[in-house]
């Protein structure tokens, strides 16, 4: 069966059933259908990347002393925990699993528990997200975009594949630092509902691509760092509106 490109075939699915059809293989979010679901247009395939490329170097005369000072900072307060850096595998582009390197903010429990605590220092990095960072050496590699669906840890990504088995065709493109569901979704619940939204939002992007998006985003985002208060859930799941449009609506099913 050929593969379907057109705006247009895109558009009637997001306004159609939250169902999905897609052959799986050995990782339950595997799919063979990536290139139906890639964006269409000269911006996708070529000026997304540009942007990234020409943000990394517009921006590297602030993040790499940045990156520095930080990392320096954060390798003290965390000197018997493991370091600055924290590693942890994501589900990237097209279902490829990478690890994701931010900025340690989570130490055990003082009380020797397997539980975590965030940090005085690494309550700072989350609320004004400078905890994620070190991800544009992802963007630089190519792994990775300034602007893109979140990569979610493994166990979600395969939570997420039973209860809503269309949320992985937003891998279709590289994942971002930040993106317009971090932006108007804040954290979300392991809900199937929020999961739904998220797809959704997500579709949305894919469908309108834009520079205009982007630097809508990006705007969004330094916003939210401004004021500090981290990915708080922006209360705005029912009635999200994106550059003035509504998102596509699904039908029950």
């Amino acid at each position: 069966m050929p593969l379907k490109h057109s705006h247009e075939v895109r558009s009637s699915v997001l306004d159609g059933p939250s169902v999905d059809t897609s052959p799986s293989s050995e990782l339950p979010w595997a799919r063979d259908d990536w290139d139906t679901w890639f964006p269409p247009g000269i911006y996708a395939r070529l000026g997304h990347r540009l942007l990234d490329l020409f943000l990394l170097a517009a921006t590297a005369p602030l993040t790499l002393p940045l990156l520095m000072l930080l990392g320096i900072v954060n390798a003290y307060a965390n000197r018997n925990q493991g370091g600055a850096l924290f590693h942890q595998d994501r589900v990237g582009w097209r279902g490829q699993v990478f690890s994701l390197v931010k900025f340690r903010t989570m130490a055990p429990a003082a009380d020797g528990s397997a539980k975590m605590r965030v940090t005085r220092f690494g309550r700072f990095l989350r609320n004004t997200h400078l905890d994620e960072l070190p991800q544009i050496a992802h963007v630089l590699s190519g792994r990775m975009s300034f602007i893109g669906p979140r990569p979610e840890m493994l166990e979600i990504e395969a939570w997420a594949a039973e209860v809503v088995p269309a949320f992985s065709r937003r891998l279709a493109i590289r994942p971002g630092i930040t993106g317009l569901a971090q932006i108007t979704q804040g954290y979300t619940e392991r809900e199937p509902k929020a999961y739904r939204d998220k797809l959704r939002i997500n579709d949305s992007y894919l469908v309108r691509m834009s520079l205009h998006r982007d630097l809508w985003v990006l705007g969004r985002t330094f916003v939210w760092m401004l004021r500090a208060r981290g990915w708080r859930t922006s209360g705005q799941e029912n009635n999200l509106h994106f550059l003035g449009e509504s998102a596509p609506q699904r039908k029950a099913g």
